[in-house]
């Protein structure tokens, strides 16, 4: 399946952790704790998660969160 995403521009994060409580955090820190500070706000588009091969159960699987933002 292929998608075709419009250019702009991504903070991308790296989670690190079993899936899905490690992508869940993240993304609570990312709303709570880096949004606010960062100069920037969400974008009108949808969110990116990339999970990449290996045990997502594990305790250092890896995936990234892709968030659309605009500066403010």
């Amino acid at each position: 399946m292929e998608y075709e995403i419009p250019a702009g521009t991504w903070a991308v994060f790296d989670c690190v952790g079993s899936m899905s409580g490690a992508i869940q955090e993240l993304q609570k820190r990312i709303v709570t704790e880096w949004l606010p500070t960062s100069g920037y706000e969400y974008a009108n588009a949808s969110d990116i998660e990339v999970y990449f091969d290996g045990d997502q159960q594990s305790a250092d699987y890896r995936c990234e969160v892709w968030l659309p933002i605009v500066k403010k």
